[in-house]
C-alpha cells in the first residue's frame, strides 16, 4: 500500500531495526509507551528474532500457580498454592543458568533439548535447580484473609507497570 503526504509525494515505509540488541534496548526504554493499542502485535514483532535454542523438559518449580510477567519483563507473578498470597519472582536473565547447561553431557539425538527420560545425575540436578537459577523469590504478599481466596485467572497491572 502506498502512502502519500500532504504534498502528494510517496512516504517511504519505515523499517524497524533488525538488530536484536537494538530491539531489546527499545523495548526496555519504551516499556510504558506503546505506539499501538494492541500489545500482542508489539510482542509478535519483537519475537520474530528471539527463539529458544535449548529446551529442558520437566523442570521442578515451586508449589504455586505461575501466571504472567510484568509489563517490563523483569518480574514473574505467581499465586500461592492456597491462593491467599501473591509471589513475585525476579527474572535473572538467560545467562544465569548457562554454566549449568553447558556442563551437561550431550545426549545422542537430543542436541537441542534435555528429554525427561534421561537418568543422568547432572540432568536431574539441572531439572531441580533450573527454576531457582532463572527466578529469585523477591517477595510474598498475603492478600486474602479469613477464608477468602484469590482468583488466579485475573491479574491486572497499573498503567505504569509498577503495581499488580
Amino acid at each position: 500500500m502506498e502512502l502519500s503526504d500532504d504534498t502528494g509525494g510517496i512516504v517511504p515505509r519505515r523499517i524497524p531495526p533488525q538488530n536484536i540488541v537494538q530491539r531489546l534496548l527499545t523495548r526496555e526504554l519504551n516499556a510504558g509507551r506503546r505506539r499501538c493499542s494492541n500489545a500482542s502485535i508489539t510482542a509478535r514483532v519483537f519475537f520474530t528474532n528471539v527463539f529458544p535454542n535449548y529446551t529442558v523438559i520437566n523442570v521442578e518449580k515451586p508449589a504455586c500457580f505461575l501466571r504472567k510477567f510484568s509489563p517490563d519483563g523483569h518480574h514473574l507473578i505467581a499465586f500461592s498454592a492456597d491462593q491467599t498470597s501473591i509471589e513475585i519472582y525476579e527474572f535473572c536473565g538467560p545467562a544465569s543458568a548457562a554454566d549449568m547447561l553447558n556442563a551437561l553431557p550431550r545426549i545422542d539425538g537430543a542436541a537441542d533439548f534435555l528429554p525427561d527420560n534421561v537418568d543422568v545425575p547432572a540432568a536431574n540436578l539441572v531439572r531441580s535447580q533450573l527454576f531457582s537459577r532463572f527466578f529469585k523469590l523477591k517477595r510474598v504478599t498475603g492478600i486474602a484473609v479469613s477464608g477468602e481466596s484469590l482468583n488466579r485467572e485475573c491479574s491486572l497491572f497499573t498503567n505504569d507497570g509498577k503495581s499488580v
